[in-house]
C-alpha cells in the first residue's frame, strides 16, 4: 500500500457521488423532474456495470486489507436507487433492480459472445489483450448480479418501508443491504481463489459502511426534488 492509497479511494467515490448526485440536481433546477426517472435509473444501471468490471480487480486498502475496485461505484448505485425509490415509490424500485439484473445477464452474455468469436487474421495476436481487458469471469458476473439482487430488492423494501426523514430512511437500509451484497458476493466471487476470504469480506463490508454518509449526502443534496417523494411513498 502506498501513502496515497486511502485519499485515492475515498476521493474517487466522493467525485462520483457529487457527479451522479449533480445531475439529479441540475435537473431539478432546470425544472425537468421528468428526466429525473430515465436519468436516475441509466445512472443506476451504468454503476453497475461498471462495477462488475471493477471488481475483477483486488486492490489494497490497509494493512492486509484489501478490496474489490468496484466498491466505491456499486455504493454510489444504491445512492441511485435510493433516490428512485423515496421519489417514485417501492414499484418502480422494483422494477429499476429488475431490469438492471437483465441487462447485466445481457451484457455478460454479449460479452463472452464477442470474446469468443474467432478474430480477422491480423487482430489474432490482439485477441488475448482485448479478453484481459473486457472479460469479466463467469463467478464474479454470476456473484455481482445475485448479490445486487438480493440486497437492492431488500434496499427498496427498508427504504420504502422505514418511517421518518429520508436520511434516516438512507441511513438505517444502506447498511443491511450493504451488508447483504457483501455475505452474499464475496463467497460466490472469490471461495477458494482468495487466500483468506474473510479478511476480503471484512475489508469490502468496513469499506462499505464508511461510505453509507456519502450515500447520505447524495440524498441530502437532493432533498429538494424528493419533496414530493414522502407523499408518494405514504400512497403506496
Amino acid at each position: 500500500m502506498t501513502w496515497y492509497t486511502i485519499p485515492y479511494l475515498y476521493g474517487a467515490a466522493l467525485a462520483t457521488y457529487i457527479a451522479v448526485a449533480g445531475i439529479l440536481w441540475a435537473l431539478h433546477r432546470l425544472n425537468r423532474d421528468d428526466l429525473l426517472l430515465p436519468v436516475g435509473a441509466m445512472n443506476y444501471m451504468l454503476l453497475l456495470t461498471v462495477s462488475q468490471y471493477m471488481a475483477s480487480k483486488i486492490g489494497a486498502f490497509v494493512g492486509p486489507l484489501v478490496i474489490p475496485m468496484g466498491v466505491f461505484t456499486y455504493s454510489a448505485s444504491v445512492a441511485m436507487l435510493d433516490f428512485l425509490t423515496l421519489k417514485y415509490g417501492r414499484r418502480v424500485g422494483y422494477w429499476v433492480v429488475r431490469i438492471a439484473a437483465y441487462l447485466q445477464v445481457l451484457i455478460f452474455i454479449i460479452n463472452w459472445f464477442v470474446i469468443g468469436y474467432p478474430p480477422a487474421t491480423f487482430w489474432a495476436s490482439l485477441q488475448g489483450s482485448f479478453a484481459s481487458i473486457m472479460g469479466v469471469s463467469a463467478r464474479v458476473a454470476i456473484a455481482s448480479i445475485t448479490a445486487f439482487l438480493i440486497s437492492e430488492t431488500y434496499d427498496v423494501f427498508l427504504v420504502s418501508r422505514l418511517s421518518g426523514g429520508v436520511l434516516r430512511r438512507v441511513g438505517y437500509s444502506d447498511p443491511v443491504a450493504m451488508t447483504i451484497d457483501t455475505l452474499v458476493f464475496i463467497p460466490v466471487a472469490f471461495y477458494g481463489v482468495v487466500p483468506n476470504i474473510w479478511l476480503l469480506m471484512a475489508s469490502q463490508l468496513a469499506v462499505k459502511l464508511s461510505l453509507v454518509p456519502m450515500t447520505m449526502l447524495a440524498v441530502w443534496i437532493n432533498r429538494r426534488a424528493l419533496k414530493y417523494g414522502l407523499a408518494i411513498q405514504q400512497s403506496k
